[in-house]
């Protein structure tokens, strides 16, 4: 699978909810964490600072949700240089629904 989103300013929150669920479906067994940030970027989430091997972000629109509190973390997986890679079960269970629900926020907003 190509990781080749291309973002810019005819971007639309459809098509990021489309490329989630391409990534989700999609026959691999690990996703690209700097593909994974354009998206969390685009939809206004910024890198937090974190230890080891986790990564964390904050979005403002979460802070009044129950669960993620404003913040939402996720497991990289280092492979050398500047090669880090989510696990696609990770993204799965826990990154895809944190990033659909800060899309159905902006959306109501």
């Amino acid at each position: 699978m190509k990781f080749k989103l291309k973002i810019n300013d005819k971007t639309t929150l459809d098509d990021i909810r489309n490329e989630l669920e391409a990534l989700k479906s999609a026959n691999i067994k690990e996703i690209p964490l700097n593909h994974l940030r354009r998206i969390i970027k685009f939809l206004g989430a910024n890198e937090v600072q974190s230890t080891g091997s986790s990564v964390r972000f904050e979005h403002s629109l979460l802070k009044q949700h129950p669960y993620y509190h404003g913040h939402f973390q996720i497991h990289k997986v280092h492979k050398g240089g500047n090669k880090d890679f989510v696990r696609k079960t990770d993204f799965k269970s826990y990154l895809c629904k944190v990033l659909i629900t800060i899309i159905e926020l902006i959306e109501k907003k």
